[in-house]
């Protein structure tokens, strides 16, 4: 274990934790859009900017990826040096999408004057480039269906290709992540859209009333990892079906039948209850 101190406070955590786990900690919120406890840090929306302090030597780094290796550290987490990147950051990201919810509440909480901000793009992207949903994808599921592609302002997430890919599964964890919408979901005559990574998915029914329930590729790759553990397969039924059937089952439990109720011990006011205090003096 190492010790440090972040804001005036001490904190003991183990080698290697890095800034924004050991802050949250201590109950310290710093803001951040590319982070999750699941995955890697990666360090892309630069908000979670702090000031460290190493014997002296001073420096802005990002909370999220960078590890605590000794004791003796200082971070401060709002000092106007730290304000003042972190707005920076936060404007660069306004300048590739102008048009994000997220980024617009940071900007009128942050006071960030926006004036002169010159814009990137169209407008209308809304991709910040935080990277969750590529890392998700292969950290989490396994596959590869997206990832970073061309460099400088021509960047962005997209397919192998820019095309369909069959390594997407449909299973939406990127839409999930995503911090600012940006990856829309729908379904469409039975069939899963991802109009962003041109995935055009077939799924499977309800046993019960004929409903689409889950890509059909993703069901194959959750009964082979069943199998594998050893669980037994289910009938494939969407949710309300599944609550129907709860239901039903719950109102075919026989009704507790009870006796009369002088059956029942007759229950002992507080009046009777015995003196402990009187019985240990007895003895």
């Amino acid at each position: 274990m190492i010790e440090v101190k972040i804001d005036g406070q001490r904190v003991a955590v183990a080698a290697g934790t890095t800034i924004l786990a050991a802050a949250r900690r201590l109950g310290l919120e710093i803001p951040t859009l590319c982070h999750h406890e699941a995955l890697e840090p990666f360090g892309a929306c630069r908000l979670c900017l702090v000031a460290l302090d190493e014997g002296g030597r001073q420096s802005i780094v990002a909370a999220c990826n960078y590890p605590l290796e000794r004791s003796g550290l200082s971070v401060e987490t709002g000092t106007p040096a730290v304000w003042q990147a972190r707005k920076m950051s936060l404007k660069l990201l306004l300048a590739r999408c102008p048009g994000v919810k997220v980024l617009q509440d940071l900007a009128r909480q942050w006071r960030v004057d926006t004036a002169d901000l010159l814009l990137t793009g169209d407008g209308e992207e809304e991709c910040i480039l935080c990277g969750l949903c590529v890392r998700v994808c292969r950290e989490v599921i396994g596959k590869n269906a997206i990832s970073f592609v061309y460099r400088g302002a021509e960047r962005k997430v997209s397919t192998p290709f820019d095309a369909e890919t069959d390594l997407c599964l449909g299973c939406a964890a990127c839409a999930y992540l995503c911090p600012t919408g940006a990856i829309k979901v729908r379904e469409e005559a039975g069939r899963l859209l991802i109009d962003r990574w041109h995935s055009d998915l077939e799924q499977a029914l309800c046993s019960e009333c004929g409903r689409p329930v889950v890509p059909a590729e993703l069901l194959v790759q959750m009964r082979e990892k069943a199998a594998e553990e050893g669980v037994p397969g289910e009938e494939l039924l969407c949710l309300r079906c599944r609550r129907m059937r709860a239901a039903a089952a719950a109102t075919a439990l026989p009704v507790p039948q009870y006796g009369p109720a002088d059956s029942f011990p007759a229950r002992r006011s507080s009046r009777e209850e015995p003196d402990v205090n009187q019985a240990r003096k007895g003895k």
